[in-house]
């Protein structure tokens, strides 16, 4: 029996594979880094982008006709905007502790709203709600602005 020695040299050592192995890993490492790096800094802007917005003429053309479309489903209310609670001056503990004055907590369009809807909305028999829709791992996640007329 004979050894095929150009096989046995052909074999990557153990150092050589675990050099390997490392560059791969900290490659990997460094490309989730930079994800999470391109992933906060796009919610930061989605977060700059709804402070520095307010609810427009157009926002209230489309709730009009969300309002029509739930009295006609037999449904007395309506979801006016949805954003994370970390948009809140409070990160939504005001809202999620049923606060009286949860309202001074919003910024940005949920506060737009918010007065367009005292100033309209609530003399016309309206009720403004706010929950909390989500806790994920246990945080407040989404808060629901909604508008009632029962």
């Amino acid at each position: 029996m004979s050894i095929n020695w150009q096989i046995i040299e052909d074999i990557i050592s153990a150092e050589k594979l675990r050099r390997y192995a490392n560059i791969a890993k900290a490659k990997s490492e460094a490309k989730l880094n930079a994800n999470a790096s391109a992933g906060e800094s796009a919610l930061e802007e989605h977060k700059r982008i709804f402070i520095q917005s307010e609810f427009l003429e157009r926002d209230s053309e489309s709730l009009k006709q969300k309002i029509l479309d739930a009295a006609r489903q037999g449904k007395y209310e309506v979801e006016v905007i949805r954003f994370p609670g970390a948009y809140c001056i409070d990160g939504g503990r005001a809202i999620n502790n049923l606060e009286k004055n949860w309202p001074e907590s919003l910024q940005g369009k949920a506060k737009s709203f918010y007065i367009i809807w005292k100033e309209h909305g609530h003399p016309h028999g309206y009720r403004l709600k706010a929950r909390i829709n989500s806790y994920p791992d246990g945080f407040i996640g989404d808060v629901s602005i909604l508008v009632d007329w029962s």
